[in-house]
């Protein structure tokens, strides 16, 4: 069995995916951003000291280079601090900051590297200082690991901000779809109740999106009950037409006193009624909104009944579960429960039993006497259309088999069991209307 797939789920998950993927390109993105406003600011405050140094330094007459007043950075006077100057010129390094000591800023392969090892990030310029006999190249470097150490901070920083920022649109994307898809419940709560019987059509009065898919369903409800209605009228129609020569062939037969034509017409009258109500059943079978409470139909059937069997007193006990209700058409409801009652009176000896109730999904009538009883031989006769197991009780032996029938219709079935009151107890399963 395929596995229902949610559209709220599959719109959250896309969401999710490019809410994911794009704060995951502006952590990179920004954060690049950020270690380059870094990057700048360190490379300025470095330009700003080798400024100062170009400013301050002097050649004495004697070659010795100085520097006529300190740098106000006291960075630069903390040994192996990594921030770090010096003068030098073709040959040696002439003057250096307090924080190198006795060493000096090494470049190697492009790199360049304090006392102690640490990466620096390092300018220079070359500059005739008055008084000297050539070039001076003055360098100033600071510590590579303090940007590192700053931009590790503001990503984090960053990614605390684009994590709670990426929850806020998540519960935005969230809220969107639960409000975006309200349309598509209410939808399905009134086909629902449709199907319940509760509601023949849907609202017209719905978003311009959802329009023309209530336009379409109530178009085809329509379209199913006008299919329903012009059944029942063609098996209503073929009742009348055959009506009339029937009635005409019963009083040729009674003027002619041939009984035999008699019973043929009789035998026709009751096979039409018997498959007049197939093709109704079939019709009405399966349309949205059938729904037959069980209860007031039994309450009806009992009156007439007990109206007609007046003269033999039956005691008649009644459990029906409330809200049990029947998936289909009143008419089919009432044709079979009243065969099946009509029996269960003319066999009962003094008591009836009729219980019902749902059953996973299905409807389970049960009518119980405590009448004679069936052999198992005879439960499976007695559903057999014009079957009459006692020809001194009237009827026409179609009651059980119109029942069984009309039950068959309907995807349920019938069945005969031994009655817990020593009769016959007849079990009717339907479709239950939720």
């Amino acid at each position: 069995m395929r596995t229902l797939v949610s559209l709220r789920s599959r719109l959250l998950a896309g969401a999710a995916l490019w809410i994911a993927a794009a704060l995951l390109v502006a952590w990179f993105w920004i954060g690049d951003l950020l270690r380059g406003t870094l990057e700048h600011a360190f490379d300025q405050r470095l330009e700003a000291t080798l400024t100062a140094l170009l400013a301050t330094v002097e050649v004495a007459r004697d070659g010795s280079v100085a520097l006529d007043r300190p740098l106000a950075d006291p960075a630069f006077d903390r040994a192996f601090s990594g921030w770090y100057w010096q003068v030098a010129d073709a040959n040696a390094v002439r003057l250096r900051s307090r924080s190198l000591w006795t060493e000096q800023i090494a470049v190697a392969d492009g790199a360049a590297r304090g006392p102690d090892g640490r990466l620096l990030r390092l300018v220079r310029r070359t500059a005739t200082v008055p008084g000297s006999p050539g070039p001076l190249v003055i360098s100033v470097a600071g510590p590579q690991d303090e940007i590192d150490v700053e931009a590790a901070h503001i990503g984090r920083t960053l990614a605390i901000a684009l994590a709670v920022l990426g929850a806020g649109l998540a519960l935005a994307v969230l809220l969107q779809t639960t409000i975006g898809l309200a349309p598509f419940r209410r939808l399905g709560r009134q086909l629902g109740e449709i199907r319940r019987g509760r509601r023949d059509a849907l609202d017209h009065d719905t978003f311009a999106e959802v329009a023309p898919l209530v336009r379409e369903v109530n178009a085809l409800l329509r379209h199913n009950q006008e299919v329903v209605a012009r059944a029942r009228t063609h098996a209503g129609n073929l009742a009348h037409a055959l009506k009339t020569p029937l009635s005409v062939a019963t009083l040729e037969a009674a003027r002619l006193d041939a009984p035999q034509l008699a019973e043929a017409a009789a035998q026709m009258d009751r096979m039409i009624r018997h498959h007049l109500r197939r093709a109704r059943a079939a019709a009405s079978h399966g349309v949205l909104g059938a729904r037959v409470e069980l209860a007031p139909v039994v309450a009806d059937l009992l009156a007439v009944l007990e109206r007609i069997h007046a003269g033999r007193p039956v005691g008649v006990a009644v459990a029906i579960a409330e809200g049990t209700a029947f998936a289909g058409e009143r008419q089919d409801l009432e044709e079979m429960a009243g065969n099946l009652l009509d029996n269960a009176f003319k066999w009962a000896a003094g008591r009836i039993a009729i219980s019902a109730a749902v059953e996973g999904g299905r409807l389970v009538l049960t009518i119980a006497d405590d009448g004679p009883g069936l052999s198992p031989a005879e439960m499976a006769r007695a559903i057999q259309p014009g079957t009459r197991l006692d020809g001194g009780t009237a009827g026409d032996g179609f009651g059980l088999a119109i029942a069984a029938d009309l039950a068959g219709l309907y995807g349920g079935r019938l069945a005969l069991e031994r009655s817990h009151l020593g009769g016959l107890a007849v079990r009717l399963e339907l479709p239950a209307a939720p």
